[in-house]
């Protein structure tokens, strides 16, 4: 028999990142001028309530930037293309991860006010997380188990025997969908990290002995 178990939950760990850049032909300028960025996006998110344990900062990615210039003939046609440099492109990463979902989700939305302040920031989807998942994942299987085991008696019962005792089981993988999503099946488990409301399935294989 296969006994199968499922459980609704919410999750209860958010994770949010936020990239910022800046570019100057002068690398030092570059550098200083997203510094001066960090510090402002620092002061907006504790001005928020974010407490500064809860966030960091990541490295800096410096990157050439190039334009390409079209050269043309009499007719108008394009004989040549230039590639010429324009300034280095310096960006980092802010990361936000915290148990207070509702208040980092509306951060992530107020984050872009930072443009007034000349900020060219862009905000990534939030990633939700369970910090209770193993617990969960016990409870589901016991759960299975004990479907499993009722499918088993029915069956058996129904036929007019008795069921022995348990000769075999095998845990199947974990799906961890998002509730009321087009998430599919996975071979190797599916875990969504996308809604805050999640749905977990798990199927419990079991052999029994029919006296």
């Amino acid at each position: 028999v296969t006994g199968s178990a499922s459980m609704d939950f919410t999750s209860d760990l958010v994770v949010w990142n936020g990239t910022f850049k800046k570019q100057d032909m002068d690398l030092k300028e570059a550098y200083a001028m997203i510094k001066e960025d960090r510090e402002l996006v620092e002061e907006f998110l504790i001005s928020k309530g974010i407490d500064k344990s809860e966030f960091s900062f990541l490295s800096i990615d410096i990157d050439k930037r190039f334009k390409t210039k079209n050269h043309f003939n009499n007719d108008g046609d394009v004989t040549d293309r230039e590639s010429i440099f324009n300034g280095y492109e310096l960006s980092q990463q802010v990361q936000i991860s915290s148990s207070n979902i509702n208040l980092i989700e509306s951060v992530s939305n107020e984050v872009t006010d930072l443009i007034e302040k000349d900020i060219f920031i862009t905000s990534h989807s939030p990633s939700y997380y369970y910090t209770k998942l193993s617990e969960l994942k016990i409870e589901m299987i016991q759960l299975a188990a004990e479907d499993g085991l009722l499918r088993a008696e029915t069956a058996v019962e129904g036929g007019n025997a008795s069921l022995g005792s348990l000769l075999e089981t095998s845990i199947g993988v974990f799906q961890i969908l998002g509730t009321n999503s087009s998430d599919s099946y996975s071979w190797g488990g599916t875990l969504n990290t996308s809604h805050k409301y999640k749905t977990a399935y798990v199927n419990v294989k079991q052999k029994y002995k029919i006296d």
